[in-house]
Formats: structure tokens, C-alpha cells, sequence
């Protein structure tokens, strides 16, 4: 087979007078310039290739795989360059990081991808049990806060007193709707950074010294002349004496995350404006938006269980989420007291949203407007329900449970599953309630279970209403007017 002058195949044999066969010669000298003309292009082309091959270090370096041995010089110090080792083998060329890790194949790779960027959760491994510490479940913990900065040394204290393993509690902090020069968010990062690091309690001390020495008392701080001593006596131990901190109460947690958002709270934060009635209904629709957002942001598919705690508690048992765990119930609270001066009686009920339905309230819920907001414990809402609070005996059998429809928001453990089926704080009107009361009623609407334990106590902050401080303005002048006359 021959070529013919423009390079194409030819069938045609060159016969001679010799009568032998020869390759076909080139007819003109137009096709012979052509021909040498394209093999100089060529040559020149071959050189620049190599030219640039050889003058600069190429991104991805090419070795031929039909030659067995070692790249040469210039290869292996190209690929050294791009931190990449490649060895040739009969078998072929494979690839090594330069601290002999072997190289991955593409198979490999897509392998590793999908063990270390897809999760897989089998949801059924994450109900949550009644002995949930022995089962390794992981607790979220949630706290809101807002102008929060003067109680935050007493919740961390009550955090590092919790005695469920620190190890399998997520915590995550929402801070929002802060007064301008209110120091929460700071202060909340500060402490959470000493707490993961084993340092808070040297922290805490150090500041609750400087403040004892540098304090001045004020009408403000009188109260605490007129509680209870023991009660007193008992808060500073748990927060000041090391022999009543448990072995882990140094321990760090699981994680602790912190969120800032704000949902344009206009409701100050003075007892009095907290609590009047004419404010509930909005008060508690905003504080069901920034739980619901709380959660939807926290809550990962490995949590078996939410606790909701308020920042304010004084005193709670280090053991409560075991406490309220070991009951089974998706939805469980405990009683919440607290602390009154002396000359109030000591002590009072103080979350009433843990509450029994009853008819005379549903007979009411008919008569209202569908967005009107029941509120439990004032006296334009005669519910008669029976709260959980009233029925408090402080030498009852604190695992005695009653069920419940509403529950109050100061502390709550619940089923992280039945936020994952649509379980949630309603920042509307549902049922005629809104936030934690219509949380319990959507909870139980949805067949869960909501529960409470009448004797078993927390011990939320005194805070002096108005009324209180006037009170206790009046005694002082009482006292003073005693001591000058017996002088």
C-alpha cells in the first residue's frame, strides 16, 4: 500500500519499464514546497512544547504508565513541589502524599466523601429513654436570656451543679431583645469560654469577692434582711462552699453554643411590667417565637431530650433531669416556688401555668374572641383549674406524678422527637392560650404525654415588686425610729 501525493491511500500500483514496483515520486516542485513546509511548522511546534514543558513546573505532573521504573529527575521534583509522591510499578503509577499516605482512587475517594460528608440517623436510636444517663442519650440543653448580665453567675453555678454526665449536654444560649448598655451577650461569652475550660468557679469567686468589697448596700438589697436565714444560708453554700460541689461540677460540656437574636420585645423587664395582665398575651406570643426559633437552630438529629431551664432558678436539685427523665412521660415539669421576706410568709407558688383543664375554663374559652389569650392566676380569667403549685406538700413523695394539659416555661424536659413531629411553643393564639400553656395542649392534642410532679421543688429568684420594696422602705423607718428612741 502507497501513499499518493496528498498523502491519502492509493490502490494504484507504480509499475516502471523495468517492470518493478516503487513508491510514487513527487510530480511538481509547487508539492514538494508544501511538504517541507509543514515539516518545519511541525518541528518548530514539537520544540516549543517541550520548550514550555521544561521551563515551567506543570500543575498536575504527567508520567508515562508503559514505562516501568522511577520518574526522572525533573518529575520527581515537580511532584515533590505539588506535595505529591508517585511510584511506578509493573503494575502501574500510584499516588502518595509525601508523608506516605497512599493515594485514593476515585472509587476511594467517593467512598471516604460519603462516609465523612453524609450523615445517616436512624431516628428510632434517639426516642429518648426513662434511664437515658446509663444510655448515653444527649440532652440540649436551652436557656433564654434577656438583660440577663446580674443572674448569670447563679446559672452557671446551677449548670456545673447539674450531676447528668456534662459530656452528653449540649448547651445553647439565646440572647436577645437586650437593653443598650446591658452586658448579657459579653458576659455569657466569657463565662461559657472559663466554663468549657475549667476555670468558672475561680472566675465567679474572684468577681463575687470584688463586688462584696467594693459594694455599697442599697434600698435594693434590703430585702435580703428580711428572708428566711436558712433559705439564706443554704444558697450561699451551694454557690461558695466546695464541699458541696459534686466530682464532674468542674467537668466541660458536650458544646455550648450562644445565639443572638431580637424579636423586638417592647415589655420592659421590671416585675410589675412582666406580670401585668394586660401584657401576657403579647409577652408570651414573642417569648413562643424566640423558643421555636431556639430550637429549630439547636436541636440535631443525635438529641434524645430538650431541657428548657429559665435563668432565674436560685436553687434546683443537681439531679433534676434525671429526676424528671426516669418518669417516661414525653412532656414532665416540676413544681416552681419561691422564696418570700418574712413578713410575706416565707415562701409562695410561683409558676401557675402548670394546670389541669377544667370545665368552668372551657365554658370561658367559648365566651372570648379567638386571638383573646387566657392567663392563668388573675382575676379576669376565673379559670378554677387545679394547679400544680397549689397542691405542693413539702414532705410529699416527690416522684408522685399528675397529668397535666398546660405547663409553665421555667423548667420543662421533654421528648426531643415530639418537637421533630411538629410539637411546638405557639407564637398565636391556639386553644385560647399561647407559648408554654398552649405547648402542653398541643402536646397533649397530639397524643403525648405532659406530666407534672407537685412535690418535687425549684426554687425560682425572689424578685421585690414595687409593693414589696415600699414595704420594706416603711419597716427600715420602723427599725429606725425604735433604735433613736431607745437611744
Amino acid at each position: 500500500m502507497v501513499l499518493d501525493d496528498y498523502g491519502k491511500k492509493s490502490d494504484l500500483p507504480i509499475y516502471n519499464k523495468s517492470n518493478k514496483f516503487q513508491p510514487r515520486r513527487f510530480s511538481d516542485n509547487k508539492n514538494l514546497y508544501k511538504r517541507i513546509g509543514i515539516a518545519l511548522i511541525s518541528l518548530i511546534a514539537v520544540w516549543l512544547i517541550f520548550f514550555r514543558s521544561t521551563s515551567s513546573k506543570p500543575s498536575i505532573p504527567v508520567i508515562d504508565t508503559s514505562n516501568v521504573g522511577q520518574p526522572s529527575v525533573d518529575q520527581q521534583q515537580a511532584i515533590a513541589d505539588e506535595g505529591k509522591v508517585y511510584k511506578v510499578t509493573k503494575e502501574g503509577v500510584t499516588e502518595h502524599s509525601l508523608n506516605g499516605e497512599p493515594f485514593q482512587t476515585p472509587e476511594e475517594l467517593s467512598e471516604k466523601a460519603y462516609k465523612e460528608t453524609v450523615n445517616y440517623y436512624d431516628l428510632n436510636d434517639y426516642k429518648g429513654s426513662a434511664d437515658g444517663l446509663s444510655q448515653g442519650d444527649v440532652v440540649l440543653f436551652l436557656m433564654p436570656l434577656r438583660n440577663a448580665e446580674h443572674v448569670l453567675p447563679m446559672a452557671f453555678h446551677n449548670l456545673m451543679n447539674l450531676t447528668y454526665d456534662h459530656g452528653l449536654i449540649d448547651i445553647a444560649f439565646l440572647v436577645s431583645d437586650c437593653s443598650p448598655n446591658d452586658q448579657t451577650l459579653q458576659t455569657v461569652f466569657e463565662y461559657s469560654v472559663a466554663l468549657q475550660n475549667g476555670t468558672l468557679v475561680d472566675k465567679l469567686h474572684e468577681e463575687e469577692r470584688a463586688k462584696t468589697q467594693g459594694a455599697v448596700k442599697g434600698s435594693s438589697d434590703l430585702y435580703q434582711l428580711y428572708m428566711d436565714k436558712d433559705y439564706i444560708n443554704n444558697v450561699k453554700k451551694l454557690y461558695h462552699q466546695a464541699e458541696f460541689y459534686h466530682k464532674d461540677y468542674k467537668k466541660p460540656f458536650r458544646s455550648v453554643s450562644i445565639f443572638q437574636k431580637d424579636f423586638g420585645q417592647v415589655i420592659g423587664q421590671g416585675f410589675s411590667d412582666r406580670h401585668a395582665v394586660k401584657v401576657q398575651g403579647i409577652r408570651r406570643k414573642l417569648m413562643g417565637r424566640a423558643r421555636n426559633w431556639l430550637t429549630s437552630n439547636a436541636l440535631q438529629p443525635y438529641h434524645s431530650w430538650v431541657y428548657w431551664r429559665d435563668v432565674d432558678i436560685e436553687t434546683c436539685p443537681g439531679s433534676v433531669i434525671q429526676d424528671l427523665m426516669k418518669h417516661n412521660y414525653d412532656v414532665m415539669v416540676p413544681n416552681v416556688w419561691r422564696p418570700l421576706p418574712t413578713f410575706l410568709g416565707n415562701e409562695q407558688p410561683y409558676d401557675l401555668n402548670s394546670w389541669i383543664e377544667s370545665e368552668p375554663a372551657l365554658d370561658l374559652a367559648k365566651t372570648l374572641e379567638e386571638d383573646d389569650v387566657i392567663v392563668e392566676g388573675y382575676a379576669e380569667y376565673p379559670t378554677w383549674r387545679v394547679h400544680l403549685a397549689y397542691i405542693r406538700d413539702a414532705n410529699g413523695n416527690p416522684d408522685e406524678v399528675l397529668d397535666l394539659d398546660g405547663v409553665g416555661g421555667v423548667s420543662i424536659l421533654a421528648r426531643a422527637q415530639i418537637f421533630r413531629q411538629g410539637v411546638h411553643f405557639p407564637a398565636f393564639t391556639f386553644l385560647n392560650h399561647a407559648e408554654t400553656e398552649a405547648f402542653g395542649k398541643m402536646a397533649k392534642e397530639m397524643g403525648f404525654s405532659v406530666g407534672g410532679l407537685p412535690h418535687y421543688t425549684i426554687w425560682h429568684i425572689y424578685e421585690p415588686s414595687e409593693d414589696d420594696l415600699n414595704q420594706i422602705a416603711k419597716l427600715e423607718r420602723k427599725k429606725r425610729r425604735q433604735k433613736n428612741k431607745g437611744n
